[in-house]
């Protein structure tokens, strides 16, 4: 490769990972820190982690693992990567609640603000004495976290586990001129000492509209994440933060891009690029229409083309010949690019794209056939909005 096509300088990296129906989403600094934010459902998070960092051979710490909520297509997969023993972490969030197996979230008290959850953790050893009272997947967690602490300390690293809301300490990765973590949700209608969160109605709309939110401020650069907050849970948001603490360069879409959300939001986030986490399976229709339609409406004026990337619509299928095909007959398909959207900058310019239109390149005599790929990508200066030409995306 030309030495002019190569960059001098590390950027920040966000990974938004093909986990089909689920979220994952992994952040590399420039200076080597990472940063998880859920894992997904099954193994497909864990894969690309173990290729990226070698994790059969290599051990990795996680300065920051959060898991904004429990529901399985979020922690399932976390869990997975929780088990790995190459993988180290030194503080764990999460958003406090956790299900019972008789499919409550614990005490609920009727106070001023309505139906509020009282029965939250956060360090892990809190649920110890609840354990026979949880559902499989928080007992999975609690046993993955506590295997995270002993590994940590093995290493000599200091470990948090503890829950998260918007009056969690400003995190700091990288000094001065790092990433910052800045946690905005849930909110806590109470206090430290006796945390309040709002029932949302069902038990899945309250644990996935206290998802736990956060903004990634990098330099100029501001990236919004905000699990699977739905309407509810947005306009309880928007009485807590106004709308310059949300406008965001990059948005992952609440909750897999359902119609579950407002225009509020929308329009005080106003959004450059936007990225929906969705999946061909469990089929809830994500991303919605009038959320895709909504999302190029609200973005800003000075943003000739807004951005949408999908997930789902990002991987690639091909149909497996009928002569490969089982006795039954039925039609199947394999994966062949996975959906992930990447995210790139320095905090000056902001680029965002994802691969596709994979070919093979016929190798010489005696050597591999080499796997070619096209990018759909596009870049933007921060500071003006102007897009940026192919010099950047060539670098």
């Amino acid at each position: 490769m030309p030495s002019k096509d190569i960059g001098k300088e590390r950027v920040l990296e966000i990974y938004f990972i093909d986990v089909g129906q689920g979220d994952a989403i992994l952040i590399q600094t420039a200076d080597d820190k990472r940063v998880l934010i859920d894992g997904g459902k099954d193994k497909s998070a864990h894969s690309f982690l173990q290729w990226k960092y070698n994790l059969k051979k290599y051990h990795k710490v996680f300065d920051v693992i959060i898991m904004t909520h429990g529901d399985a297509d979020h922690a399932g997969g976390l869990i997975r990567i929780l088990q790995d023993n190459h993988v180290i972490t030194k503080a764990i969030y999460h958003n406090g609640i956790a299900k019972h197996r008789d499919g409550s979230l614990g005490e609920v008290a009727h106070e001023g603000h309505g139906d509020m959850l009282i029965d939250l953790y956060d360090d892990i050893e809190d649920l110890k004495p609840r354990y026979s009272q949880l559902t499989k997947i928080y007992q999975d967690w609690v046993d993955v976290v506590i295997k995270a602490k002993r590994r940590a300390e093995r290493h000599k690293l200091n470990f948090k586990c503890c829950r998260a809301d918007q009056n969690t300490k400003q995190i700091s990765i990288g000094g001065q001129n790092g990433l910052r973590i800045t946690f905005l949700a849930p909110i806590n209608l109470g206090d430290k000492n006796s945390p309040r969160l709002k029932t949302f109605g069902s038990v899945s709309k309250t644990i996935n509209g206290n998802s736990v939110s956060i903004l990634l401020e990098y330099r100029q650069a501001r990236i919004l994440l905000c699990g699977d907050m739905n309407k509810p849970a947005e306009k309880l948001f928007l009485r807590h933060w106004d709308g310059d603490t949300l406008q965001a360069h990059v948005f992952k879409a609440n909750h897999h891009g359902s119609q579950h959300f407002t225009t509020n939001f929308l329009s005080a986030a106003k959004p450059w690029v936007t990225v929906v986490s969705s999946g061909d399976f469990p089929d809830y229709g994500h991303p919605r229409a009038n959320l895709l339609g909504s999302l190029g409406h609200y973005a800003p004026p000075e943003i000739d083309k807004p951005l949408l990337f999908s997930t789902e619509i990002a991987a690639t299928f091909k149909k497996i010949p009928e002569s490969k095909l089982g006795k039954e007959g039925l039609r199947q398909y394999e994966k062949t690019i996975y959906g992930m959207v990447n995210v790139r900058t320095d905090g000056n310019w902001l680029a965002a794209g994802r691969v596709y239109g994979r070919t093979k390149k016929k190798g010489r005599e005696g050597r591999r056939a080499k796997s070619l790929w096209k990018w759909e990508a596009y870049a933007f200066n921060i500071e003006n909005a102007k897009p940026l030409g192919n010099r950047l995306l060539a670098s």
